[in-house]
């Protein structure tokens, strides 16, 4: 009975439904499509990073402080700074092979350097530092000249992005052998390390922040981030160096009468620790293991393992070990590009619900005209002994056919947009779109929270929209309805 009122109600007055209709249309397209769409880049994005940067899995130092797999840049102008290695890398190594599931395990390091700072002005990238095992882990890179690097092998694969820029920008060609000269403005100072050009490669996919990045081998970038391996070892010194050193200041102003007394320096001394000679009695111990100096441990998993349940795993074993480490997952790894993907659907589903509040004050509007208009009707119907209860679900009848019907009408229509974008496909090759989709082609698909969160917003344009038309219903009385009729 109800039911059948409010959709005579409805069509009665279909001029005022066909608009509410359409407002309510229009939004659950924009946010079904919309939706899908963020989340189908989303989803690209991931198996971008998850292919080519970060596994499935990364561990890294819990000092890190949300540095990301590309590294911690600064706002000073060419200072970078540098991210802590892991402290408990051999631990962390014997608990990531407890792990079932774990498909493959590899390590890097991560940081900037300046390329040619002293040729035609100078551009920098951020490099991974690898071993060669890496590329067996992750073999996402297309090789276009060169090969990759072999074990025990310095030099430096450059993307081809980077290489083009150079040579069209500061006309600096580099050839596969040429020495490319580093340099790293840190805590410690500048350092300056020349590695040769083995190869030149491009990620099939990706964007402009990750085209930004290149490969070293893992010695090399040691050095030029200060985490250089080695020991403290006795260096062979000749006699006349040994003098040399010896010899008082005053004395190296002298005539030359003077030198061959120096010159006599007894060859005693022929042999000696270079660190002392030079008067240096400590030096800062560096990493003579190499594995020690690592930002990350990069994991992928068997295909259909939960990589969540894996980093919970992980985190809960390193804070029973009290373990300065970190599991995490493609989002937190890929900071702060992730960051860039949540703002853009957070910005998104805020427009999405100040255009669900507008529909509800446009909704609401409309229906109080509606009651105003039937003020005689709804005095009638209470004065035949209809309840107040009766009227509400009337009206709450007519809000919820209509945000239905017209709910599911707008969700059908985003669903034949995503659809026929997955059909044909949306280029990529622009910068903005790169950035979003990561290049080539996007074929959007629908999934389960576009579907949910349509709902959800149906639900909540059709609970909001009926409280105060019904509100304004049952103040109607029914004498003053019929003797104002």
């Amino acid at each position: 009975m109800v039911w059948a009122i409010a959709i005579r109600n409805l069509w009665q007055h279909r001029a005022k439904t066909l608009i509410i209709g359409i407002l309510i249309t229009i939004a659950i397209t924009l946010a079904f499509a919309g939706n899908a769409f963020i989340d189908s880049m989303i989803k690209n994005i991931s198996g971008i990073f998850t292919d080519y940067y970060t596994g499935d899995v990364l561990i890294t130092s819990s000092e890190t402080m949300g540095a990301g797999v590309f590294g911690a840049q600064s706002d000073e102008i060419m200072t970078f700074p540098v991210i802590p290695v892991m402290k408990d890398y051999d631990r962390a190594m014997e608990i990531v092979a407890s792990v079932p599931g774990v498909k493959a395990v590899t390590h890097q390091l991560s940081g900037y350097a300046l390329i040619n700072m002293e040729q035609a002005g100078m551009d920098y990238a951020c490099f991974f530092g690898v071993e060669p095992g890496y590329f067996d882990v992750m073999p996402g890179i297309e090789i276009l000249d060169g090969r990759l690097l072999k074990p025990g092998e310095e030099g430096m694969l450059l993307h081809y992005d980077i290489w083009k820029k150079l040579k069209e920008q500061k006309n600096i060609e580099y050839k596969l052998g040429d020495m490319v000269q580093l340099n790293n403005y840190g805590v410690g100072g500048m350092r300056i390390r020349e590695v040769p050009l083995v190869g030149v490669f491009k990620f099939p996919r990706g964007n402009q922040r990750m085209f930004a990045m290149s490969f070293l081998d893992a010695r090399s970038l040691r050095y030029l981030l200060g985490k250089n391996s080695g020991t403290r070892e006795k260096v062979a010194v000749g006699a006349e160096a040994t003098a040399f050193l010896d010899a008082d200041v005053d004395s190296l102003f002298a005539d030359a009468s003077t030198d061959a007394g120096a010159a006599t320096a007894s060859a005693t001394a022929a042999s000696g620790d270079v660190f002392d000679i030079l008067g240096i009695a400590k030096r800062e111990p560096v990493v003579e293991d190499a594995k020690q100096s690592w930002h990350f441990i990069v994991i992928k998993l068997e295909k259909g393992v939960d990589a969540d349940a894996a980093i919970k795993g992980l985190n809960a074993k390193f804070d029973d070990e009290d373990l300065l480490l970190t599991a995490q997952g493609w989002w937190e790894s890929a900071m702060p590009d992730s960051a860039t993907y949540s703002g853009l659907k957070i910005l998104f589903n805020v427009a999405i619900f100040i255009l669900g509040f507008v529909s509800i004050i446009i909704i609401m509007n409309t229906l109080v005209v509606s009651v105003m208009e039937r003020t005689s009707e709804i005095g009638t119907m209470r004065a035949l002994g209809a309840p107040k209860s009766f009227v509400v679900k009337m009206f709450i009848a007519e809000t919820a056919f209509i945000t239905f019907v017209f709910g599911m009408l707008g969700m059908a229509i985003g669903a034949a947009i995503i659809v026929a974008l997955n059909r044909f496909g949306i280029p990529t090759d622009n910068d903005a779109l790169r950035y979003l989709g990561g290049g080539g082609v996007m074929r959007p698909v629908i999934g389960a929270q576009p579907v949910i969160l349509s709902l959800l917003f149906i639900a909540f344009v059709a609970l909001l929209s009926w409280v105060y038309p019904v509100l304004i219903a049952l103040k109607v009385s029914p004498l003053k309805a019929i003797s104002s009729d």
